[in-house]
């Protein structure tokens, strides 16, 4: 735990005060312990049972019963973001809002699936809605593993809100439900999800103009529309094309996430779509596709750390109340940030540091 503890930001130990997590206690005392604490509940199957019993027979932790561990557990939620916030910043995965998106409330949709000890298959999804600037949890929500991500899952999204979101969520359906809450979206594009038209009313085709024209670093912004009964609404394709290095890493991920009779090989309509990244946004005309694709890069930065999230979810998941699950939610992500940050370290050798004093 030294080396974890080393990696925590300036301050944690007072924030552990501050936010009320840490109280007079007895069996927990230090910042230190409640921090291992929580790691253990992570690490050991999301249990308040298995944690007091493992408690009981620790040499460094004095034994704790079960209500006890479950009463620190959530009351370190606020504790645990706050140490989540400030490590993502100071590791420049989580930035601060530039001055265009001020008046905005910027949130990122998501969903993991969650098997149970011994499953082959997912049991639940968890569905997520967190603001990308302070990863405050808006909205969450449990569902069977069978119900999939939609944005009209959401029911606190409100005016002056960007909601974004990956393929899953860049529906018809999904952008109505945004625009009639009188916000605005931004989402990767799939490929041929849905039509799109031309001011005159024809059918755009998109497919053929990127074909034409890629050129690597290029900044494409198109004004068209989607058809949702019988109405025509404007939706922007903001796109940039790819480098040689990040399409063929693109295409590598193609074939390995292709279904078994394609796993392996890439068609012409994936080679396309594999040279950009893609949005479909309803921003106004006076913020840039530059400053679109900025904000979705954002996304991604923070998209990294919920991918070893997803890598860790398991468990007999106990957690019901509203804080309860915050104190899990942000109980994983730190401990997704923290295995991010340990793999991205461990790349480099231990002198790399000191690289001009490293015997060759």
């Amino acid at each position: 735990m030294s080396l974890i503890y080393e990696m925590m930001p300036t301050g944690w130990k007072e924030a552990a005060k501050e936010t009320g997590a840490l109280v007079r206690s007895r069996n927990i005392s230090t910042p230190e312990e409640l921090l291992r604490l929580n790691f253990l509940y992570q690490t050991s199957g999301d249990s308040y049972g298995l944690v007091s019993a493992l408690t009981q027979i620790s040499e460094n932790q004095t034994g704790l019963n079960k209500t006890a561990v479950q009463k620190r557990i959530t009351n370190s939620g606020k504790w645990l973001k706050w140490i989540l916030v400030h490590l993502n910043r100071e590791e420049k995965y989580l930035e601060e809002a530039p001055q265009w998106l001020k008046d905005y409330r910027v949130c990122l949709t998501d969903a993991s699936d969650y098997c149970k000890q011994g499953s082959q298959n997912a049991d639940f999804r968890f569905h997520y809605m967190v603001e990308l600037f302070t990863l405050n949890m808006a909205e969450f929500h449990f569902t069977e593993a069978s119900e999939g991500e939609k944005i009209s899952r959401y029911e606190t999204i409100r005016p002056k809100d960007i909601i974004i979101g990956d393929r899953a969520y860049g529906t018809i359906t999904g952008m109505q439900y945004v625009s009639d809450k009188k916000a605005d979206f931004l989402f990767r594009l799939r490929a041929k999800a849905f039509n799109l038209y031309t001011e005159e009313k024809k059918i755009f085709d998109l497919t053929e103009f990127l074909q034409e024209n890629y050129e690597t670093g290029k900044m494409i912004d198109l004004k068209l529309f989607y058809k949702s009964g019988k109405e025509y609404y404007p939706v922007r394709i903001c796109a940039v094309g790819k480098n040689e290095v990040d399409i063929e890493k693109t295409h590598r991920h193609i074939k390995k996430s292709n279904t078994k009779k394609q796993r392996g090989k890439i068609s012409d309509l994936q080679k396309i779509y594999g040279q950009y990244v893609i949005t479909a946004t309803s921003l106004p005309q006076d913020i840039s596709a530059k400053q679109i694709l900025e904000l979705y890069r954002m996304r991604w930065q923070i998209e990294l750390v919920f991918k070893r999230l997803k890598s860790i979810f398991g468990g007999e998941f106990c957690a019901r109340k509203k804080e309860a699950v915050e104190a899990w939610f942000y109980g994983k992500l730190l401990l997704a940030t923290i295995c991010e940050l340990l793999v991205k370290r461990s790349r480099f050798s231990p002198c790399s540091e000191k690289i001009h004093n490293c015997p060759m």
